[in-house]
């Protein structure tokens, strides 16, 4: 056992915790990714001047004069469709039908709205003139060639995945969405609904973590209860070992004979416990297990849900956000007025968990300074105000700053 402080222990999960090794993924598959390469525009796009709008190809020169009452009249050469393999050659004094979004026939140099004409099929009345380039996008109007559209380390949205679709790339190289598994330990503890024989307790701690992760960007897959008996929770760690980036184990970490989670990642890997300067949620562990030609890291988490939440909060979170590739890995803030005060002794880093409230648009925060974060405290808080080691002294109407959780 040994100590460490909070800082040395949230940097010692984010070494850790490093972003998948990067492959060539289906570009249907790959929101969520991070970006291994630039999106770059090979081509421009488009690759041709298109059509703005359904109409009628034209040269502007021959509709100059065209009016409501003395349309200009051309006979309609042919009909533009997108098999067509490149631009065709545009017949002066004629005009073609073509589609939005269809190449220009070369020499046309205007699109006419169909609104503006009478819709004809072998000969076409134009009601208004047009000017050169009216209703043409030109060629990379929407992308030039060249363009970034999306830097190496993007965390990959809907939005970055379709421009990658217009460019015409079917798959991207990118870092994985990481799979954290969470296993739940403890020999007390069933599914919720399960039959009670004793004095069991249901696991929230597995359905909390998983949703936080989930929250966090990565993938979570709960597995649990698992007893505290040895050959039964390296059995269920070694099932793990294919489908995990990251196992998180919640549960077994105090220094009673049955907790036996220390001990068998010790024998599986490099494992250490360590108690931190923060409450709830100080005693955590950090190691890795070796897995063919890779290594697992592994982080235990304490057995009491709100000692696990804090603990994931302050430092798991902002390093599984990190290998996801999000950018802000820290909760967004709001500052509030205090609606009554709290003390918080110093020697630890504590979150006081506040309840939000808008009076007349100003935030009110209200504490639920109980002993030990509860179940309750954790399903009504919708913030927390962490301190420093040297404590916390907050008195009505102070400001404080309030971390979002959720």
């Amino acid at each position: 056992m040994t100590t460490r402080s909070l800082a040395d222990h949230h940097a010692a999960v984010s070494q850790a915790l490093i972003p998948n090794p990067a492959m060539d993924v289906l570009i249907a598959d790959a929101v969520g990714g991070t970006l291994a390469e630039d999106i770059v525009a090979r081509e421009p796009v488009p690759a041709f001047p298109v059509a703005q709008f359904d109409g009628y190809a034209v040269l502007a020169a021959d509709v100059s004069g065209a009016r409501g009452d003395a349309p200009a009249v051309l006979p309609v050469s042919y009909d533009i469709d997108f098999a067509t393999r490149s631009p065709r050659t545009h017949i002066p004094s004629t005009a073609a039908r073509i589609p939005s979004g269809a190449p220009l026939p070369r020499g046309a140099d205007a699109v006419v709205a169909l609104a503006a004409t009478d819709g004809g099929v072998a000969r076409v009345a134009v009601g208004t003139p047009v000017a050169p380039g009216q209703g043409v996008l030109p060629v990379g109007a929407d992308v030039a060639a060249g363009t970034v559209l999306a830097a190496a380390g993007t965390r990959l949205g809907p939005r970055q995945v379709a421009a990658a679709a217009a460019l015409g790339m079917p798959r991207l190289r990118v870092h994985p969405v990481p799979r954290v598994v969470v296993l739940a330990v403890g020999d007390e503890i069933i599914d919720p609904g399960a039959r009670h024989r004793g004095a069991e307790v249901s696991d929230a701690n597995s359905h909390l973590l998983a949703g936080l992760i989930r929250r966090a960007g990565a993938q979570a897959f709960r597995v649990g209860p698992v007893p505290d008996e040895p050959r039964a929770l390296r059995a269920a760690i070694e099932d793990q070992l294919v489908r995990a980036d990251v196992l998180i184990t919640t549960g077994g970490l105090s220094d009673g004979p049955r907790d036996t989670v220390a001990t068998v990642l010790a024998q599986l890997g490099d494992f250490q416990v360590v108690d931190l300067d923060l409450a709830p949620g100080g005693r955590q562990g950090l190691g890795g297990i070796e897995f063919g030609d890779r290594v697992l890291p592994v982080v235990a988490l304490p057995g009491h849900p709100g000692a696990a939440a804090i603990g994931f909060e302050a430092c798991v979170r902002p390093a599984l956000r990190a290998m996801c590739g999000h950018r802000t890995r820290e909760r967004d803030t709001v500052v509030a007025r205090a609606a009554q005060g709290w003390s918080v002794p110093a020697g630890m880093v504590r979150p006081t968990p506040v309840i939000l409230d808008d009076v007349d648009g100003v935030a009110v925060a209200t504490p639920l300074p109980a002993a030990r974060l509860s179940v309750t405290d954790l399903a009504r808080a919708d913030a927390l105000v962490w301190s420093g080691v040297q404590g916390l002294q907050v008195a009505a109407g102070d400001q404080v700053r309030c971390a979002y959780w959720g």
